[in-house]
This record gives C-alpha cells, structure tokens and sequence, in this order.
C-alpha cells in the first residue's frame, strides 16, 4: 500500500514537470480541486475515461465528474470562498458554473456523501446541491448531503430549502431545513418533516470544524491578494517532502533507478517555483505600500 501511495506520488510530480508554466495561471479559477488523498479521479465532459488526480489545484469545469474511491477524499474550492468535500466511495457531476451577470453554482451527487461550507449568498448569486431525488438550495450554510436508495440533507448552519420535484419537472414538494435539522428523501413523495440531526451527522461535525477553518483561511487569502503565494508555498513543501526521502536511507533502497531519477528531476523544479514566489511576495508588497500611502 505504501509502495503504491509513493509511486501515485511520484506521478503527480512528473505531471507537475510537464504542466510547471501553468502555475502562472494558478490564482484564480471558478472551481479546483484544493486537496484529496488516496484513488480519486476526473472524468471530462465527454470523456469515456478518467484520469487521476494527481495534483493540488487542477480546475473543474462544466460537465466534470469527480469520483473519489475507498479509503479517499477530495475537496473542490469554488471562487475560494466555498469549499465542498467529497466523500470516499462518492460520485459529483458539476453541473453549472456559470459566472456572467448572475452566479450560479450547481453540483449534482450522484453517488455517496459531501459536506460543504457555502458562503453567504447575495441577490443573482446560486448554490444548489442536486441529487436524484431533491435540489437543496444553499444561501450560506453548512450542510451535508447522503444519497443512496433515500437521500439525506443534514444542516449545522444556516438554511436550506429542500424542493422535490414530478417527472415533468415540476415542484412536486417543498420545506424550509433550519440548523441541526435533517431530512430524508423519500422516492415519489419528496422530504419528510425536518427532525434533529442524526448521530451518524453529528459524528461529522469536526470535519465540518476543519472545512470551516480552512475556507477562512482561504477567504482571508483572497482578501490579501495572497492566494498565489499561499499555492506556491505548497507546492515547495511538497518539495521539501522529496528532498526528505530521498535522504532517508530506508526509503531510497526500495526506489527504483527511474523513481530517483523523477525525484531529482522534481527537486530540479525548486528554484523555478522559489523565483516565482520572490516574485510574488514582491508584488504583495508594492501593493501593502500603496494602500499605506493611500490610507494616510
């Protein structure tokens, strides 16, 4: 298991060497995938196969479908405000982005769990989580969602509103899920009464603690124009991971000739990655310092 988890690893740096100048680009995008661990892949829009996540920060697009396998994970940043994870044995379509005169943000679960900490939602801006049963439509809250032969939408802050719907599309049923409330999903009849959260969702509640803490960073980032620099910081300490085994013996034994050969080349990508960080820094400054001259 180790060796497998060292060599997906490994591949993920040399996807990195291939695609380095794209760190340009990596300060914005509307969705991206921000962490995950273990098999986890995307499926493009049209695309009969998937491909392997392999890196921090790859964007998502119309269409996209996430899948997460055992013992895995993966979570999606939306305009570094909102922040979703899936997760293991789960399956996520991203159904809308639409970013124009309007927000609109809907992502359908087609198979296991997410929780999400949605930002506060302002007039022509939309989050929906869609499953096959119900549309859960999010104004700032932290929900869970389950779907299996029921679905589940649980909620710790906040409000949503649960809405089935007939064959024709039609609003078949519609409640008002307040904080540490619940309801199932019943096929052909729609959502039950709202009742207090389940043990198996409050078991979940320090996950939410840690999505919650994470997307403030996040947001505090986006609000220091610091989220390149806070991305290529990450991506030298996985660096530094490397530079670590490749000096412990024990680890280096059981690497192949063509698994240090990719090693050296990641490390090669250090002063690459250092140079645009300077650069980056530099550029916070200057701005620091125009907001100080403006503010006197």
């Amino acid at each position: 298991m180790k060796r497998r988890l060292f060599i997906i690893i490994i591949f993920s740096f040399l996807f990195l060497i291939i695609n380095a100048k794209t760190l340009d680009n990596i300060d914005y995008s509307v969705a991206y995938i921000n962490d995950y661990e273990g098999d986890c892949e995307i499926k493009r829009k049209g695309k009969s196969i998937g491909e392997a996540i392999l890196d921090i920060y790859i964007p998502l697009y119309e269409g996209d479908t996430v899948i997460t396998g055992y013992d895995s994970y993966v979570e999606i940043v939306f305009d570094d405000a909102t922040i979703i994870k899936l997760d293991p044995n789960s399956r996520l379509i991203v159904r809308n982005l639409k970013r124009d005169k309007e927000d609109k943000t809907i992502i359908e679960l087609i198979k296991g769990r997410l929780m999400g900490i949605v930002k506060k939602l302002i007039e022509k801006e939309e989050f929906a989580v869609k499953t096959k049963l119900a549309m859960a439509a999010i104004k700032g809250t932290e929900l869970i969602v389950e779907t299996g032969d029921e679905d589940t939408i649980g909620v710790y802050e906040g409000q949503v509103e649960v809405i089935s719907y007939d064959r024709d599309g039609n609003i078949k049923k519609k409640i008002i899920l307040d904080k540490d409330k619940e309801t199932k999903i019943i096929k052909n009849i729609g959502p039950k009464a709202p009742k207090k959260l389940s043990k198996n969702f409050i078991k979940k509640y320090k996950e939410i603690k840690d999505l919650r803490e994470k997307i403030k960073y996040l947001r505090e980032l986006r609000r220091e124009g610091k989220t390149k620099e806070y991305k290529l910081k990450k991506r030298l300490e996985r660096i530094n991971k490397f530079k670590m085994m490749k000096n412990n013996p024990n680890i280096l034994k059981n690497m192949s000739s063509e698994h240090k050969r990719l090693i050296d080349e990641m490390i090669k990508l250090e002063p690459y990655y250092q140079s645009q960080l300077e650069e980056e820094k530099k550029k916070v400054r200057k701005t620091e310092i125009i907001l100080k001259k403006h503010n006197k």
